[in-house]
């Protein structure tokens, strides 16, 4: 008999409403809970308040000013120490500060056609 999977927590931080649809859309569509926001501020304070367990989080570095800093946020609680940040912009790896991704379980993946495939599947790869 095959065992189920985990059914993961993902916070979803982007500003971009139909690349966070989709994204909302595949993780559901794979059975996983999702936390969706379209600001970093709402996210950052739901958080604080609510302390959600979450297994991986897809920020875009480009949200509203804040961007990356929702992944630094999340570092801060040791709850979160083990949760799988993706780090999923339009900016190359030349055009932002990458010792964000120098925290264990940090990855960086370029919006392109087709990537958003590859987000689900790292957090699902890492997490599971």
């Amino acid at each position: 008999m095959e065992e189920a999977k985990k059914r993961l927590n993902i916070l979803i931080v982007e500003d971009d409403d139909v690349t966070r649809k989709l994204l909302v859309i595949e993780f559901k569509r794979r059975g996983h809970n999702v936390f969706e926001y379209s600001d970093a501020a709402s996210a950052m304070r739901d958080i604080e308040r609510e302390k959600p367990e979450i297994d991986g989080a897809v920020i875009d570095l480009m949200n509203m000013g804040y961007g990356g800093n929702v992944g630094d946020y999340l570092r801060k609680f040791i709850e979160y120490k083990e949760t799988i940040i993706v780090y999923y912009s339009a900016l190359t790896d030349k055009q932002f500060n990458t010792k964000i991704l120098n925290y264990p379980n940090t990855y960086f993946i370029h919006k392109l056609p087709g990537s958003l495939k590859k987000v689900v599947e790292k957090i699902e790869e890492k997490a599971l």
